[in-house]
């Protein structure tokens, strides 16, 4: 019998929207996208993130200004509670897919040992 490995991706992706993990993740993101601060907060540290990625990729230095600038955006975000437990939720669901990850590889780690 023939296995359709997509076929399983497919079904796997449907289970991770149903696992609790992801459940809390959907609730926390629509709290902070309810919240006019909290989404405002959000994004200022989603573009201050991405800046900072772009020159880090680039190998361009990141500026005093843009260090100062993260810093404050960092503190913004540790004092929201309703985005630290979108953070919080973020890192839960990162974590079963990188558990899943590991699984996955696992044929391909052990052929190369």
């Amino acid at each position: 019998m023939a296995v359709n490995i997509y076929d399983t991706a497919n079904q796997l992706e449907k289970e991770l929207r149903n696992t609790e993990e992801f459940t809390r993740l959907e609730a926390a993101f629509g709290a902070v996208k309810e919240d006019e601060e909290a989404s405002r907060v959000f994004n200022e540290f989603r573009q201050v993130q991405q800046t900072i990625q772009q020159k880090q990729m680039m190998g361009q230095e990141i500026s005093e200004e843009e260090a100062v600038q993260a810093q404050e955006v960092s503190t913004k975000i540790s004092q929201n509670e309703i985005i630290t437990k979108l953070l919080e939720a973020e890192k839960q669901v990162g974590q079963m897919i990188d558990d899943i990850n590991q699984v996955v590889l696992k044929p391909v780690r052990e052929l190369y040992q």
